[in-house]
């Protein structure tokens, strides 16, 4: 187990796989009519670097042993300033700064009670490394335990769901969600829309010759504002205290700002080259309480 240091400054900032019929659209990805369906997904969240050798041994394959169950949303997460995959923060233009970690990167780091430790496992709203809850890394849960996580979630009646698809043009993606509400309930639900790099081949301490096939790494936000140009959260609720039945429809465009960038690790191809097909969108349904915002569904799709 390794202690995830963070970049000082990186905390000075204010602060998923192709598209399934079932939790998605009608399988076309970029064309077709999105269908939410009436299934509790999982979001995993992988909290990783590529200098952390217990990653390499148990962590990544624990992680990628469950990117093929439909009711999974995994996220490989990297938010230290010395791991070779760091989503940089791009503060308000296309300069990209590892000295600074993307803030909405840091928001989703910070959910579930993180034990500062890794690899760290999170499972919707609980922390599966802390098992006992008291705020100290435990373990790592095998993909089985994982699996069994999620299935347990899947076997309870959603409150609400989320389906999504994208299709890109040029440097442009444009994403289509809905959101639909199967309980009335007096909730307030905002969504995220996370970019990930589905798979990269690059360092990870612990692994087979010290090189592994990386899944579904965390790289943009499709929200921002311009306090924060990379939120995690939608600027405003998509759907307040909602009748049961109700859906709701958008779409969210995200444009690509890649210039070259200075990699500081010679080994392996940085993330500066956008690929539609090498893209997967992650969206997350989360319920505001107070200031607090949990996760209620998911789901995901391929950039087409």
């Amino acid at each position: 187990m390794k202690k995830l240091l963070f970049v000082a400054s990186a905390l000075a900032l204010t602060l998923t796989v192709a598209c399934k019929k079932k939790t998605t659209d009608d399988g076309s990805g970029a064309s077709g009519a999105l269908t939410v369906e009436n299934v509790q997904n999982t979001v995993i969240i992988y909290k990783t670097a590529t200098w952390c050798g217990p990653c390499g041994v148990n962590g990544g394959p624990a992680f990628k042993g469950t990117l093929d169950n439909p009711n999974v949303v995994g996220l490989d997460l990297h938010i230290n300033g010395s791991s070779a995959l760091t989503n940089p923060y791009t503060p308000g233009g296309a300069k990209k700064d590892t000295a600074f970690i993307a803030p909405f990167s840091i928001e989703l780091y910070l959910k579930n009670k993180p034990t500062g430790s890794i690899p760290e496992f999170n499972a919707n709203n609980l922390n599966l490394s802390d098992a006992d809850g008291n705020g100290q890394w435990d373990n790592t849960p095998s993909s089985a335990q994982m699996i069994t996580a999620a299935n347990t979630f899947k076997a309870t009646a959603p409150v609400a769901g989320i389906a999504v698809k994208a299709a890109a043009s040029g440097n442009n993606i444009k994403i289509d969600y809905k959101v639909k509400s199967f309980l009335a309930n007096n909730d307030e639900y905002y969504i995220s829309l996370i970019l990930c790099e589905k798979s990269v081949t690059a360092i990870q301490s612990g692994a087979p010759g010290g090189i592994t096939d990386h899944k579904n790494i965390v790289r943009a936000t499709a929200f921002g504002t311009a306090a924060m140009p990379t939120s995690l959260y939608s600027p405003s609720a998509v759907m307040v205290s909602p009748s049961a039945g109700k859906e709701v429809e958008g779409s969210q465009n995200f444009t690509w700002e890649l210039p070259a960038l200075a990699s500081r690790y010679s080994q392996f191809k940085r993330w500066d080259v956008f690929t539609p097909s090498n893209t997967m969108v992650a969206a997350i349904l989360w319920k505001k309480v107070g200031t607090e915002y949990l996760i209620v569904n998911s789901s995901k799709c391929d950039v087409k």
